[in-house]
């Protein structure tokens, strides 16, 4: 049994303890007792509300002329009656459903009399007390604590939702932790919608300060960083426009890694609707890497010419040799302007989802179109094979007037691989990198995310990026090496390479044992088709690719231009240069991009 006392008519404990209702006597309040201070008779009152299962609410007072309080009253939370009370009553009469009381989407009041009221006469007296409910009373300590005036948060717990909330756990997360930390959530004095409203209140201060408070981020980041570097355009009204930002070390990671990039702006996920443009490359361990973030207010040619502009400023007036974006008009007339030499292609898995909203009666009615046509467009080696194999496929699947392959046969300049194996993009052929860092940023932001916390979320997403590499460059220097094959060529690239490119090179290698090889002149053209194998790649069927060699200078060249496009050679002329003997693998074809060292600028 408890017995409230001076000492203890604070908040009422945690125990589920039940009380004899013939001791609500003793416990209840009466008319004339005293309280040195206000909150002291709030929380006796409360304390009581809680032992007999009903919720309060303050009801206001009155006040001297001289500006004094001099009386204080609190109700039942059931005083008065709601606007569609009798709605309500009406509806509750015709259910037929046992709807409970904790799924009401609202209490219901009852027009309640209970009521507390003290006056000051030199203390605080209770002057007026009525106890009767004319309504159920709850009963089960657990339910008690939901009711709303029994809900309490304490600083410490504040503190813990707003850390784990910057840690991007959602609430329901963050009150099953807090209920383990309190011995369980019987124990917690606050509902899941409390820790919802604490995150609520924390997003809408950062939304009040927004761009200030980014600004004001970005240039005590350049206190820390002096080679932090951000620029922001402003409309007319002084309105942001656009906005960019990179890091001292992505900076200097361009100088080393900056060869291709790719540029994607089809994220959206933030309450100002601002495309997210996150620059991207590939670095030594084929990860991503990031080379700046902007957000755009609008996609048009101006927005992008500012953009890419400030972008080559920031990387030390240095352009990408090859950029991969999607199919943005105004995005292609800025690239033209900026980087007028700068192999520009559009997004081959963009064109293709593209083709398979367009295409997708054609595939169920023809369905070896689809394989075909997939065929044609990524085993073509040359621009004559990719066209002659085009025309076949219309001609022979009768689609010579489809309007949508007329238009992705009109821009196939812009997209096909055929165009660009002369050219080195480290093996990406669409901005899937970019899409992968929009698929990880939604599970970090959401629609109500503020720019200062979109800003935030980003930080620690390149951040975890930079870990990431120095984690892998501790890996690839403390590497054993097993080997594959018996070829020489590949303990040559294990002293050079990262792990994970070693392991691309390796697969390679494997597939050399599976090659057929023919000579059309000795130590000089070769025909080599490889049979793929389950075991050591996809499985696909076979294709033949002309190797020319010369053995004396160590040059070779495949028709593939797997070296040109990837920067590693491909298993097709690993297979020549070792049946003619070369020895070890040729330094030109080691790009130093790939391997331990590439970054060493990059981390001073």
């Amino acid at each position: 049994m408890v017995i409230i006392t001076e000492a203890n008519e604070g908040a009422p404990s945690t125990d589920d303890v039940e009380i004899d209702p013939h001791e609500y006597l003793e416990l209840a309040p009466f008319v004339g007792k005293e309280f040195i201070t206000i909150d002291d008779a709030r929380e006796f009152y409360n304390s009581y509300a809680y032992r007999r299962g009903f919720s309060i609410r303050e009801a206001g007072g009155y006040t001297s002329a001289k500006g004094e309080v001099t009386s204080v009253r609190w109700l039942c939370s059931n005083e008065g009656f709601s606007k569609n009370y009798k709605e309500a009553q009406k509806a509750l009469e015709n259910s037929t459903s046992q709807t409970t009381l904790e799924k009401e989407k609202a209490p219901i009041r009852t027009g309640c009399k209970a009521r507390f009221r003290i006056r000051f006469e030199g203390v605080w007296k209770v002057s007026v007390f009525e106890d009767d409910h004319n309504h159920p009373l709850v009963v089960s300590p657990s339910k008690k604590r939901s009711l709303r005036s029994h809900r309490s948060m304490g600083p410490e717990d504040k503190e813990i939702i707003k850390g784990m909330h910057a840690q991007n756990i959602e609430s329901a997360k963050i009150h099953e932790f807090l209920g383990d930390r309190h011995g369980g959530k019987k124990n917690l004095r606050f509902k899941k919608k409390d820790v919802t409203n604490v995150i609520t209140s924390e997003n809408q201060q950062l939304v009040d300060k927004n761009v200030e408070a980014t600004l004001v981020y970005f240039q005590k980041k350049q206190e820390e960083d002096p080679e932090f570097f951000y620029d922001v355009e402003v409309d007319e009204g002084g309105q942001l426009r656009n906005l960019f930002w990179v890091d001292g070390r992505a900076r200097r990671a361009f100088q080393e890694f900056g060869d291709v990039v790719t540029f994607d702006t089809t994220y959206r996920t933030n309450r100002f609707l601002m495309p997210l443009a996150p620059f991207i490359g590939v670095n030594h361990h084929r990860r991503c890497v990031f080379f700046g973030i902007a957000m755009l207010r609008s996609e048009h040619v101006a927005g992008f010419v500012w953009l890419f502009k400030t972008w080559v400023k920031a990387m030390y007036g240095k352009k990408p040799r090859a950029i991969i974006t999607d199919q943005d008009p105004s995005m292609r007339i800025a690239i033209k302007e900026v980087f007028p030499n700068t192999v520009h292609r559009c997004c081959q898995w963009h064109v293709m989802r593209k083709a398979r909203e367009h295409l997708g009666a054609i595939y169920n009615l023809k369905p070896d179109f689809k394989k075909e046509l997939k065929s044609v467009i990524n085993h073509s080696n040359t621009v004559s094979e990719f066209e002659e194999k085009w025309r076949a496929m219309l001609d022979k699947h009768k689609l010579m007037q489809n309007q949508h392959l007329k238009n992705m046969y009109e821009a196939r300049s812009e997209w096909v691989p055929a165009y660009f194996r002369d050219y080195f993009f480290a093996g990406m052929s669409s901005s899937q990198r970019s899409e992968s860092m929009n698929a990880a940023l939604k599970i970090w932001t959401n629609s109500h995310s503020s720019m200062y916390r979109l800003v935030l979320h980003l930080e620690k997403m390149v951040e975890g990026k930079w870990q990431q590499e120095s984690d892998e460059d501790i890996a690839s220097l403390t590497a054993v090496h097993k080997w594959s094959t018996l070829i020489r060529y590949e303990k040559d690239a294990f002293e050079v390479y990262t792990s994970n490119v070693m392991e691309q090179f390796k697969n390679n290698l494997k597939n050399t044992q599976l090659g057929r090889i023919i000579e059309i002149e000795r130590d000089a053209i070769y025909e080599v088709s490889i049979n793929y194998h389950p075991a050591f790649g996809s499985l696909k069927k076979p294709q033949t690719y002309e190797v020319h060699i010369n053995k004396m200078e160590e040059l070779v060249c495949c028709s593939c231009k797997g070296f040109e496009f990837e920067g590693l050679l491909c298993s097709h002329a690993l297979k020549v240069m070792h049946h003619v003997d070369i020895e070890h693998l040729p330094t030109r074809y080691i790009m130093k991009r790939w391997c331990k060292d590439a970054n060493a600028n990059a981390k001073r």
